[in-house]
C-alpha cells in the first residue's frame, strides 16, 4: 500500500514539475518569441506519457476534483502543443499555452491554500 502511495506522489510531483517548467519556458518565449526556440515546447508525446501515468494513480486520487480538472486541461494543452514534428509553435500558440499553464498553476495553488 505504501509503495502505491509513493508512486502516486512521484507521478503528481512529476506532473507539477512539467506544468511549472512549461509555465516558465512558455512565458520567456512568449515575451521574446524565437521560432527555433519555440520548438522546445512541442512535446505532445511527453504530455501523453504524463496523462497515461495519471491513469495509473490510485482511484481515490483519480477521482479527486483537482486531479480530474488538471487531467482535462492537459488534454486541451496537448492540442496546443501538437504541432507537426519539426514545426515551431507560433507566438499565438505559445501565448495560449502560457495562459493555459498559468490557469493550471492558479488552480493548484488555490487548492493547496
Amino acid at each position: 500500500m505504501q509503495s502505491h502511495r509513493d508512486q502516486d506522489l512521484v507521478i503528481l510531483v512529476s506532473l507539477g514539475g512539467w506544468i511549472r517548467g512549461t509555465q516558465v519556458v512558455s512565458g520567456v518565449i512568449a515575451k521574446n518569441y524565437d521560432e527555433p526556440l519555440a520548438k522546445v515546447l512541442r512535446q505532445p508525446e511527453l504530455l501523453r506519457f504524463i496523462r497515461a501515468k495519471i491513469g495509473q494513480i490510485s482511484p481515490e486520487l483519480q477521482n479527486d476534483p483537482l486531479v480530474k480538472d488538471v487531467n482535462g486541461q492537459l488534454l486541451a494543452i496537448e492540442k496546443i502543443i501538437a504541432a507537426p514534428f519539426g514545426k515551431s509553435l507560433t507566438l499565438e500558440e505559445v501565448t495560449r499555452l502560457n495562459n493555459a499553464v498559468n490557469n493550471l498553476m492558479q488552480e493548484i495553488q488555490k487548492k493547496s491554500q
